[in-house]
């Protein structure tokens, strides 16, 4: 908890009215039903939030409230806070519900005037020109009209040639065309440029977008987009595509034959709908628009925006159309968040030091930005891949108390793959005498002491242009995410420094719960010297991997000194807790893990890349590990056989105390939601562990 209460201290410290640059108070009032002309006050508010917002810019040195009333804000363009609007003016802008209102900031546009087109098949018209991902009916989400069960592949269908100097490119080479089907599976379907094809590999899944399709004589053959299905079908290792492995279609209005399932043509500007017993006379259909909700995005790093509190809001119905590259889309995922957007002609992507990856837009994105809260607020049916995204310069921030559910993407991510290296390379200073005593006392300690890493001359990194840092995620209730994106894990991060994800209770993922870190040992780059002071703690996770294997409930990667997993509960996963290749420098100690079975590791060391971590004063379901590092510490395990561990106090101890802490466990549901699932039950792994 080292890290965790400085930030919140600066979190506390820039929301409270002391000192000379908060000079007044100011509220401003917003409702949906009000009238345009409104001026913001309680009896005459403003009918816009953006509007509220921009009034500030006319203010300096301001604490300014603007109270939402209850009821749904229809938004069709993120809201967007920049320097002039909170940061440089010195203003403080806080935006919460009026007292126990329930405002929803929604991205969506409700959908009227259904027509029966013949048995329980629905349409509406729908004025959008582009592809709709989701739909929600009467508060539930609906799927893309897909094939029910998965279709196998035949095999990869002809070359797309690069000539190596295209924006997009590392290289020449080529990738693939297409893929075929048999005819007998797979028809010609109208609109080819809406479909989607999904495969996942392990750890990995890919959503390819077609171009065209054309049929070969018994053969039913889907081109793609490109250079983005070049660039997905020339990936390396699990990023690799299985062509006679199954695949799911989705997104045709041939395939519309279930309950439930929707189809937009965009063309004929029609959405038809396969209702699951609703009447659609009386049902709220909403069709998420908005590109995002929120953007929170500075000038520079040196004219950041910032001192913004967002509290007891809904945050739902946003779009995404998948990444984009040269106005092709898709999803090529290489790990979690990082996806592949530039081709390599030998899919290797660590000599790039990763500026060929890059990470999906948020619902709540925000760059060059500091001194945020996200307070008791919920993110409900989303589809982007991030909640909120801290992507880039982003500090002081904490997102506490919040619930995260029913959304395509995960809940929080924070950092980039491209912090491999910041700027033109660390900004190097030497070690002050206290940091120098402080780390001689603590390295003198066999327990908790401090890695230094690659700050082996008395020198470490700071400053660096474009980190992430000073970043608390707590108390924060994660269930139903990563339905559409299911490679990413509940919580992310990559080269991030004194990042603390604390006490969070996080289920039911299909992939991990937690992962802190990027690079690999087997990199043909270095160490990077970014990450470091990192803290995993109190937190609840388990039941997770529903979908994809390999990962860990809490995973992490990279060197990362003086960085802790601590005081967690895990249960229930194939790797509870995983240092994966090249971890190194991390603390690993007061855990306690339900791993379910001895083929199910409760601490995983893969290779000897993985190096000077210490694990010490565990608990254990089953005492089964794998430590194939190098001057690795693992001892102090304690093993229990029982259905629990109520038989050891401390173990006890650190389940009643992780997971969310009292003072607010009001957000927890009553009942444990039900699982939403959007894909055919058998597109998952065959050999579940549970």
């Amino acid at each position: 908890m080292r890290n965790c209460i400085k930030t919140q201290f600066l979190v506390l410290l820039l929301f409270t009215v002391s000192g000379s640059i908060l000079q007044a108070q100011t509220a401003f009032y917003v409702a949906p039903s009000a009238i345009a002309s409104g001026d913001g006050t309680l009896a005459n508010p403003y009918s816009s939030i953006q509007n509220a917002i921009d009034q500030t810019r006319e203010l300096e040195n301001v604490s300014i409230t603007i109270y939402l009333r209850g009821g749904r804000y229809e938004i069709s363009e993120p809201l967007r806070f920049d320097e002039k609007t909170a940061g440089q003016s010195g203003n403080k802008i806080i935006l919460k519900a009026y007292k126990n209102e329930k405002p929803v900031i929604s991205g969506g546009v409700k959908v009227t005037g259904w027509e029966k087109v013949n048995g329980n098949i629905y349409k509406a018209s729908l004025d959008r020109s582009t592809k709709l991902r989701s739909l929600f009916v009467n508060g539930k989400r609906k799927r893309m009209a897909g094939t029910d069960v998965p279709v196998n592949g035949v095999g990869d269908w002809g070359r797309f040639e690069i000539n190596g100097n295209e924006p997009w490119a590392f290289g020449a080479g080529s990738g693939i065309e297409g893929i075929s089907f048999a005819s007998s599976d797979v028809d010609v379907y109208n609109n080819a440029d809406d479909i989607e094809v999904i495969q996942f590999n392990t750890w990995t899944e890919k959503i390819l977008c077609v171009e065209s399709i054309e049929k070969v004589k018994d053969l039913t053959v889907f081109n793609l987009q490109q250079p983005y299905g070049a660039i997905a079908t020339s990936m390396a290792w699990a990023g690799k595509i299985n062509y006679e492995r199954t695949f799911v279609i989705r997104n045709a209005f041939e395939l519309l034959d279930q309950p439930g399932e929707f189809y937009f043509d965009k063309t004929a500007k029609t959405l038809y709908y396969y209702s699951d017993n609703e009447n659609m006379k009386r049902a709220e259909v909403i069709a998420p628009t908005s590109d995002g909700l929120v953007q929170i995005v500075g000038k520079s790093n040196e004219v950041q925006a910032g001192n913004l509190s967002f509290e007891g809001i809904t945050f739902s119905h946003d779009d995404w159309q998948l990444m984009d590259v040269a106005g092709s889309k898709g999803f090529a995922g290489i790990q979690s968040l990082g996806l592949a957007i530039k081709y390599i002609p030998n899919g290797n992507w660590h000599p790039s030091a990763y500026n060929s990856t890059d990470v999906p837009r948020g619902s709540i994105q925000i760059l060059n930005a500091k001194n945020i809260c996200f307070e008791r607020n919920k993110f409900e049916l989303l589809g982007s891949a991030i909640a909120i995204n801290m992507v880039n310069d982003v500090s002081n921030v904490m997102v506490n108390a919040n619930v995260f559910q029913n959304t395509l993407g995960n809940a929080v991510s924070v950092g980039h793959p491209q912090h491999y290296k910041i700027g033109d390379g660390p900004k190097m200073e030497p070690r002050t005498e206290e940091d120098q005593i402080h780390l001689t006392e603590i390295k003198a300690s066999k327990y908790g002491r401090m890695h230094t890493g690659n700050g082996l001359n008395g020198i470490y990194a700071v400053g660096e242009e474009g980190l992430c840092t000073d970043i608390t995620i707590s108390n924060n209730y994660i269930r139903n995410v990563s339905l559409g994106f299911r490679q990413v894990e509940g919580i992310t991060a990559f080269f991030v420094e004194n990042v603390v994800i604390t006490h969070n209770d996080i289920a039911g993922t299909p992939y991990g719960a937690i992962t802190c870190g990027w690079w690999w040992g087997n990199a043909e780059i270095p160490p990077s010297t970014v990450a470091r002071d990192n803290e995993i703690s109190y937190n609840k996770a388990g039941d997770t991997h529903q979908a994809l294997d390999d990962g860990g409930i809490i995973y992490v990667l990279g060197e990362q000194p003086n960085s802790y997993i601590e005081k967690n509960y895990v249960f229930n996963g194939p790797r509870c807790i995983y240092p994966d290749d090249g971890s190194a420098y991390w603390t690993i100690r007061d855990n306690v893990v339900g791993n379910p079975s001895y083929k199910h590791m409760w601490l995983h060391f893969w290779t000897k890349r993985c190096h000077d971590n210490v694990a010490y004063r565990n608990y254990v379901k089953n005492h089964f590990y794998m430590d194939n590092g190098t001057d690795n510490l693992v001892e102090q395990t304690y093993s229990f056989r029982e259905e629990d561990f109520s038989s050891n106090p401390l173990a006890q101890r650190i389940i009643d105390e992780a997971g969310i802490l009292p003072a607010f466990a009001d957000i927890i549901p009553e009942k444990e939601p039900e699982p939403v699932r959007i894909f055919p039950a058998e597109f998952k792994e065959a050999d579940k562990f549970h």
